[in-house]
């Protein structure tokens, strides 16, 4: 029994003993504090007066956030410098949270007629307080321009140079940059559009990322989308876009095309619609007699809307007219072209039940269709209640007699 019970405590012992030492070393292998930097390259072979430009984390590797100050030293003649992609400033210092890290790029440009050789850079960092620092050798060796292909060092494709959409959506362009030479290039991307209009890039799958330059390694081809938002108002017709890109002073566009096709909304309403003072789609009317009501029609799209014929979906023996029963043509809603107005005349059934009715208007065309409803609260003619009127008075008055003879008996 005793063996038994000392046995239990070891056991607990030893439980207790790794309890404790497995969280120390966790802790061990995450430091306070730490950083490093990493440059995506190390070494690289450039034509003479060629930009270098390539990637550069910066890592927080501690448990704390830090503020770290960048320097870069190199060559006498030579310009270096750190920012981000799609930048133009300069960056010499950063925020990192902890375990985090902060992608910049590393830029250099040799001085004009610099010779062939090997150049070196020292990329470093220290934070803040000054008691941490760190530093990476970057080696550029220059060699001989690299002669372009024939035809040029980069080609652009798309499948589809001309897209057809209607006023007020986007036109979404994929293209196909190929770099053509050996070596890894960053493009810069050029649009000309039209006056008005948005254009930006976006990479081919990630839609939320736009960017102003793209990386392409040598001898592949990466994809872009160019996204062209038009002006709601933009007329129909085609629109010349042109589309490039440029690096190291080399040049390629390519030409697209934009075609803007009408739309066509047809639209039904009362005054009170027209002038915005509410939605008023109720009149009174008499049974049996006429009722007028004007009807505007107004054209929200781009482009006309031709042969309006107008219809009524009525109550039985009721009678609906239009005058004019039709309408040539429809353009667009502008400053200029205001609503068009018909004539509607409504006549209930000479017996019908007083009460609310629904009538629908319809107007239709070529191009587009619109409808409205109209509440009719029909009532009694006047001819009616004087008639009531006078059975009662009657009726009131052989009381009256009747009462008046009874009376002398």
């Amino acid at each position: 029994m005793k063996r038994a019970l000392a046995a239990c405590l070891f056991l607990v012992i030893i439980l207790f003993t790794f309890a404790g030492l497995i969280p120390q070393k966790m802790t061990a292998q995450t430091p306070q504090r730490g950083f490093s930097i990493q440059p995506e390259y190390t070494h690289l072979a450039v034509g003479s007066n060629e930009e270098i430009k390539f990637d550069v984390d910066i890592v927080n590797q501690g448990q704390q956030v830090e503020e770290i100050e960048l320097f870069i030293s190199g060559p006498e003649g030579w310009e270096s410098w750190l920012t981000k992609w799609g930048e133009s400033f300069e960056v010499r210092g950063v925020l990192v949270e902890a375990g985090k890290k902060t992608t910049l790029q590393f830029r250099a440009t040799p001085p004009e007629n610099a010779s062939e050789g090997d150049y070196k850079f020292l990329l470093g960092g220290v934070t803040r307080d000054g008691k941490l620092q760190k530093s990476v050798e970057i080696m550029i060796t220059l060699k001989s321009k690299v002669a372009k292909p024939e035809g040029g060092g980069v080609k652009l494709a798309t499948d589809y140079p001309s897209i057809k959409n209607p006023a007020g959506k986007n036109f979404e362009f994929d293209i196909q940059i190929e770099n053509k030479v050996d070596e890894e290039r960053v493009f810069d991307l050029l649009a000309s559009i039209p006056a008005g209009w948005d254009a930006y890039c976006t990479p081919r799958w990630e839609r939320e990322k736009k960017i102003s330059s793209i990386k392409v390694g040598g001898k592949s081809s990466e994809w872009v989308k160019l996204t062209l938002t038009p002006p709601a108002d933009a007329p129909k017709g085609e629109y010349p876009i042109k589309f490039g890109v440029r690096s190291d002073g080399e040049e390629s566009t390519i030409d697209l095309k934009a075609i803007i096709i009408g739309t066509y909304e047809l639209k039904l309403g009362t005054e009170a619609e027209v002038l915005g003072t509410g939605e008023t789609r109720n009149i009174k009317a008499t049974a049996g007699r006429e009722k007028h009501f004007t009807l505007y029609l107004w054209n929200e799209g781009t482009a006309p809307i031709s042969d309006i014929d107008f219809f009524a979906s009525k109550p039985a023996d009721w009678d609906v007219s239009f005058e004019p029963k039709s309408l040539p043509s429809l353009l667009p809603l502008t400053s200029t072209h205001k609503p068009e107005t018909v004539d509607v005349t409504i006549k209930p059934k000479a017996k019908a039940i007083p009460g609310d009715y629904m009538v629908t208007l319809t107007a239709s065309g070529k191009e587009a269709r619109g409808q409205m409803e109209l509440r009719v609260t029909v009532t009694t003619p006047m001819t009616w209640g004087w008639a009531g009127i006078a059975i009662v008075v009657v009726v009131i008055a052989a009381l009256i007699g009747i009462f008046v003879r009874l009376g002398r008996r």
